[in-house]
């Protein structure tokens, strides 16, 4: 019986030691960190934190976007955490976390809305202008992307921005750039082509857009998808830019004389590559727009496929810019001949009230005067200026100390003159 004791006690005290040994020397796993919620914990504190109202909408945006999914997959986790780390980088000198990375055009907010169409919750990226003023009025450029497999993905493309380097390009710097995620790579059609018209619905709620200066672009499917939605607002627009626009798509139904006799008056910059298999049908496009009248046209090539270049897209952005939609603030029909950079003035807002937005084109490097008379003739102000290498020369007149009335703008350089008017309301 005592032997059966004493091996018993043995054993139980072999069990414990070998026990204690293990948990001595093991290490207790830590708690798996749930990064998604880490990461809108994250944007809650910063959005509660900042007292910049813009910086508050995009972090808000971003949980927004994230709650909008009912699962995530992997891949959808990997993305999250990454952009969460992307968040908690101290040595990234354009950290995510700063308000200066956004005001600097180094990464874009996000921008996010719930669709009036059909509820979902919806977002863009949106780089503000270059020295921007909140207050101000500036142009908008829509951006629309081609047929990608990041845009598959709605986490996939918010996080994008946050999960590669800082840029600093100078696109787009003078106004508004919105790239609309569009529902993914659904053509512009149906859903994602409202997509876009409530995406500049949701940057209208609040901020100040002119609307004279709209412009619509897009690569590929998104060069498609800017056809397809100018063809059917041509009014709204001050120009458009196909780059390397895939117009074959629904059997090329679009690239037709009537759809070119409603985009006469728009003028629109294409741009291809010399190897690229679109080549012909944006050269098709673009002679029905000539042969219907349009003479504000450009086609550019360069050599090489179906690349996607920073260089083209500046071009194109640089000629666009040039246009104003006159139509939709002074009564004029919208400016000819911009390859020869037509020499021309315009204001916005017309009517004003307060502050008028003066900006005039010709060649480069022009010197001008600018020059308002109210109705009697006499001159009220002069300003001497030079195009520089944009062509443009703009400035930003007070005109609080003005009567209410009809006020003539004239600009002359030499013997070239141009005038507009603008209506002073109280």
């Amino acid at each position: 019986m005592k032997s059966t004791f004493l091996f018993c006690w043995l054993l139980s005290a072999i069990i414990l030691n070998n026990a204690y040994g293990q948990n001595s020397t093991s290490i207790v796993p830590a708690t798996e960190i749930d990064y998604i919620q880490a990461l809108k914990d994250t944007l809650d504190h910063l959005s509660e934190k900042s007292d910049n109202l813009f910086f508050k909408l995009h972090c808000n945006s971003m949980v927004s976007v994230i709650n909008s999914k009912s699962s995530f997959t992997s891949q959808d986790s990997m993305f999250l955490e990454n952009t969460y780390d992307a968040f908690n980088n101290q040595s990234d000198p354009s950290g995510s976390k700063e308000l200066s990375t956004y005001l600097n055009r180094r990464r874009p907010f996000i921008l996010s809305w719930i669709s009036p169409t059909d509820g979902t919750v919806s977002f863009s990226w949106l780089n503000p202008p270059k020295n921007w003023n909140p207050e101000g009025e500036y142009p908008l450029y829509i951006q629309l992307h081609g047929l990608w497999n990041v845009a598959s993905n709605s986490i996939e493309y918010m996080t994008y921005p946050f999960l590669q380097s800082a840029s600093a390009s100078s696109l787009f710097e003078d106004g508004y750039l919105l790239s609309p995620w569009g529902r993914g790579n659904l053509w512009y059609q149906g859903i994602s082509e409202k997509d876009i018209w409530e995406c500049i619905d949701a940057l209208e709620k609040i901020v100040q857009i002119n609307p004279a200066r709209k412009y619509l672009s897009g690569h590929s499917m998104g060069g498609y998808g800017a056809w397809f939605i100018a063809s059917k607002s041509p009014g709204t627009w001050a120009a458009l830019g196909i780059h390397a626009g895939a117009l074959w798509y629904n059997n090329g139904n679009l690239v037709s004389s009537k759809v070119a006799e409603a985009l006469k008056d728009v003028p629109t910059y294409f741009v291809c590559g010399t190897n690229d298999d679109l080549l012909a049908i944006n050269r098709t496009a673009f002679n029905l727009l000539a042969n219907a009248g349009n003479l504000d046209i450009r086609f550019v090539t360069f050599l090489g496929g179906h690349e996607y270049i920073e260089e083209n897209v500046e071009n194109m952005y640089l000629w666009m810019r040039n246009f104003v939609n006159e139509d939709l603030n002074t009564g004029h029909s919208k400016s000819r001949n911009i390859s020869s950079h037509p020499f021309r003035i315009s204001c916005y807002p017309n009517p004003a009230s307060a502050y008028i937005n003066l900006v005039c084109s010709g060649p480069e490097n022009t010197p001008v005067s600018i020059s308002i008379f109210d109705l009697y003739g006499r001159q009220l102000t002069e300003v001497t200026g030079n195009t520089g290498n944009s062509t443009v020369f703009s400035l930003v007149y007070d005109a609080t100390g003005l009567a209410q009335g009809i006020y003539f703008i004239r600009l002359k350089s030499g013997d070239r003159i141009a005038e507009s008017k603008v209506s002073v309301v109280k």
